[in-house]
C-alpha cells in the first residue's frame, strides 16, 4: 500500500485576521488534504505571542517570528538577543519573515538592511533558517 505524500505548507500567515473564526477549520481542511505541517509566519514582533499559540494549539503547526521589511520602519527594531530567545520554543522553525523590499518600501532601504543583519546574526547564533522576502531589492 502507498501512502500518500506528506505535505508541509513552509509559509502561511494564519494570523491574518481574515482567517479569524475561520482558522481551526482551515487547518482542518489542510490537514483533510495531506497537509501535515504548517509554518505559520509572524511578521510584527509586538504580533509573536499570538502567533505562537496557534502553533501551541495545532499539534502540526510551526511558526517563525521577524520583521517584515515593510512593516520595519514603524516597528521597533529587533535585537539578536530578542530573536535568539524566541528561537528557545520548541516549534519556533525560522527567522523571518525578514528581507528587503524596495517595492512599496524604498525609503526605508537602509533599516530595511539593518534589520536583514540582525535577522542573519540571529541565525547564524541559533542555526535556523532565514525565511527571506524579497522584492525589487
Amino acid at each position: 500500500m502507498t501512502l500518500p505524500p506528506e505535505i508541509t505548507d513552509s509559509h502561511c500567515h494564519l494570523d491574518f485576521p481574515d482567517f479569524d473564526g475561520e482558522r481551526d477549520d482551515i487547518i482542518a481542511r489542510a490537514n483533510a488534504a495531506g497537509v501535515t505541517r504548517m509554518v505559520t509566519i509572524c511578521t510584527k514582533l509586538k504580533n509573536e505571542p499570538s502567533v505562537r499559540a496557534i502553533a501551541e494549539a495545532h499539534r502540526g503547526v510551526f511558526y517563525a517570528a521577524g520583521t517584515h521589511p515593510m512593516s520595519v520602519a514603524e516597528e521597533p527594531m529587533a535585537t539578536v538577543e530578542e530573536l535568539v530567545a524566541l528561537a528557545k520554543h520548541p516549534k519556533f522553525v525560522g527567522l523571518g519573515e525578514t528581507g528587503l523590499d524596495y517595492h512599496y518600501t524604498a525609503e526605508s532601504a537602509e533599516v530595511q538592511k539593518t534589520s536583514l543583519r540582525l535577522h542573519i546574526e540571529a541565525a547564524q547564533e541559533t542555526g535556523l533558517p532565514l525565511i527571506i522576502h524579497s522584492r525589487d531589492a
